[in-house]
């Protein structure tokens, strides 16, 4: 009975009252808090880097407060200088906040080099798939007096190859092969 009888008396209803205004104004005061510590009204649009030398992505973002970081070189993309910035994350047009970084990744000098797969005794066909799977493109197709019809050979630039030879990728192969007929 005295429970029930403390839970309706006076000093127990303003205490709490008094402790539901504390806590919805302390609830209040760290949400403002927050909002203002993290900038929420602040909105910087990312600029676009692709094709931005570093030291051009440098300026453009001092510029803007923000900052970047260097990933590491892409797969290299001719339509773009070499050095230069091959992605960008966030993208542009994005909305961050000051300091923010902006991950880069460059264009790299040129094509890696990969191996000249094994090519001699396979058909036409497989020459083509394996050439392709390697990174390069088919070129010309040269034919030499051979009883069979099968790969004798790989040429770049007019040399002759030997499987494992090192060559920067999209490299153009030209294929010596059999036509079949003994002379």
């Amino acid at each position: 009975m005295n429970f029930i009888k403390f839970l309706k008396s006076k000093i127990f209803i303003i205490n709490i009252v008094i402790s539901i205004i504390i806590s919805v104004l302390l609830v209040w005061a760290v949400i403002k808090f927050l909002h203002t510590y993290t900038n929420q009204e602040q909105k910087i649009e990312v600029p676009s880097l692709i094709g931005l030398t570093v030291d051009e992505v440098k300026v453009v973002l001092e510029d803007r407060m923000l900052d970047y970081e260097l990933l590491e070189t892409g797969s290299y993309n001719p339509n773009i200088p070499k050095e230069a910035v091959l992605e960008q994350l966030p993208k542009a047009g994005e909305i961050v906040k000051e300091k923010r970084k902006i991950y880069i990744t460059i264009n790299p000098d040129g094509y890696a080099s990969a191996p000249v797969p094994p090519f001699y005794g396979r058909t036409k066909k497989e020459i083509e798939q394996i050439i392709i799977n390697s990174g390069f493109k088919v070129g010309q197709y040269e034919e030499v007096d051979d009883i069979g019809t099968v790969v004798r050979g790989l040429k770049f630039k007019g040399q002759e190859l030997k499987s494992g030879d090192k060559l920067p990728k999209m490299s153009v192969l030209d294929v010596i092969i059999g036509n079949g007929q003994l002379r």
